[in-house]
């Protein structure tokens, strides 16, 4: 292979066309040089890709919160449940059962919707460890590396069990259980182990239901170490908010602010918060004071009738916004475009151009960043044909081509893999 690929044609950057052409290392999947309204260089040192005028290369799109497993359920799923009666029918009734190939061909089905969208990174959050270390965790990651998509992945920390609720509920808690030191030893483990550029190993909690405060200082201090971002659901329901200040006398925001008061952890700003639906404006301020950063899910939060945040108030204290799609079976949709558009009909108040560069915040990954087209940025691309995603670059490296993944053998198979995968789950309840 050849240390440098040229990939030119009609480059849309910020809503404006313009002809020129971008420069791979190769060996990295980084853009070196990036040449507007130029002639390509004529170099046979250099692989050349060309794309003529009926072509738009756009910058990939990133997916800020996912729950790829979920893609399991995508099919069973009654849209007129709402939040709790979902989790009821979907992860509390089958987490249990899952087995490891379960969780790869759910993910595998998810990253390829992702990237058949556009979509070239995602950060997941995971939490159905089953009490088996790091397997279920690994297979996420296979499937990443199989469809080609660049993984940024939470391993969650999910310590709490309601022993007063519902036996689905209770046993799929427990599925996810680990203690702080056991999370811990197995994070560190996971983290050893990823050899791959693609792939970033970060820690995470589930929300203020789900993990405690040991969990919560303990991840939040091992992101700070390892300079990862550290996902967390924030007021993603009503409940949290009144949960928390019966826990701990202060609403979701001031918690965490009065932990980084106290030193239990030494800084707030690489926190992702999700959600962030039932907030006041003074625990906004508090994002923006702390440099918190924030993952909107707005039409899963609308499909589970959970609430609506205050999107123009984020953005009016200049907080870092980025857009997420949760699961396929709780969002029924794995595009940002989708959610875009969503934010452009329900929030007449924020300019479209504004709603178009939200999740452009660049963001660190391995040895490169995650940002639009540009030098130092990898080489994320989606190549546009009639409004339609024809190809796919990670890294530089074409993943997608014709609408369909490079990865012939795996597209074949994972629309019959998913079946087989969910008949072999409801026999085990019959």
């Amino acid at each position: 292979m050849k240390k440098t690929t040229i990939i030119s044609g009609q480059f849309k950057i910020q809503d404006k066309v313009k002809s020129g052409y971008l420069a791979v290392d190769s060996s990295t999947g980084i853009i070196k040089d990036f040449i507007l309204s130029c002639d390509i260089p004529k170099n046979k040192e250099f692989d050349i890709l060309s794309y003529g005028p009926e072509y738009l290369i756009e910058c990939g799109d990133f997916n800020c919160h996912s729950h790829p497993e979920q893609s399991l359920y995508k099919n069973i799923v009654n849209k007129d449940w709402d939040l709790s009666t979902w989790c009821k029918n979907t992860i509390y009734k089958y987490s249990v059962l899952l087995e490891p190939s379960h969780i790869y061909y759910g993910c595998v089905s998810a990253f390829r919707t992702m990237l058949l969208n556009g979509i070239t990174s995602v950060i997941v959050s995971f939490y159905c460890h089953n009490n088996a270390d790091n397997l279920y965790d690994q297979q996420v990651i296979k499937a990443a590396e199989d469809t080609g998509i660049r993984l940024y992945f939470g391993r969650v920390n999910y310590d709490v069990i309601n022993e007063d609720s519902y036996e689905g509920k209770i046993l799929s808690q427990r599925s996810y259980f680990e203690s702080v030191e056991e999370y811990t030893s197995n994070f560190t483990s996971l983290l050893d182990g990823i050899k791959s550029n693609n792939i970033v190993i970060a820690p995470a909690v589930h929300s203020l239901h789900g993990s405690s405060m040991e969990s919560i200082i303990n991840a939040v201090n091992l992101g700070n170490k390892y300079n990862r971002l550290v996902q967390i659901h924030l007021s993603e329901d009503k409940n949290d908010v009144s949960l928390c200040l019966k826990k701990y006398g202060l609403r979701p925001v001031e918690f965490l602010v009065d932990l980084y008061k106290k030193n239990y952890i030494s800084s707030l700003k690489n926190l992702l918060l999700s959600d962030c639906i039932w907030l006041n404006e003074k625990e906004i301020e508090l994002i923006a004071k702390y440099n918190m950063k924030i993952v909107i899910n707005a039409r899963m939060n609308k499909k589970m009738g959970v609430g609506t945040a205050d999107i123009p108030c984020f953005l009016k204290h200049g907080i870092v916004t980025y857009l997420g799609t949760d699961g396929e079976a709780s969002n029924y949709s794995l595009s940002i475009e989708d959610e875009k558009t969503f934010l452009k009909d329900n929030y007449k108040d924020i300019p479209e151009d504004i709603i178009d560069m939200l999740g452009g915040e660049a963001v660190e990954f391995n040895n490169g960043c995650i940002e639009d087209i540009g030098i130092g940025a990898f080489c994320d691309l989606k190549i546009m044909k009639n409004n339609k995603v024809k190809d796919v670059f990670v890294s530089g490296k074409k993943v997608v081509e014709d609408g369909e993944l490079l990865n012939a053998a795996l597209e074949n198979s994972i629309d019959e893999n998913l079946k087989k995968s969910l008949q072999e789950l409801n026999s085990k309840i019959k």
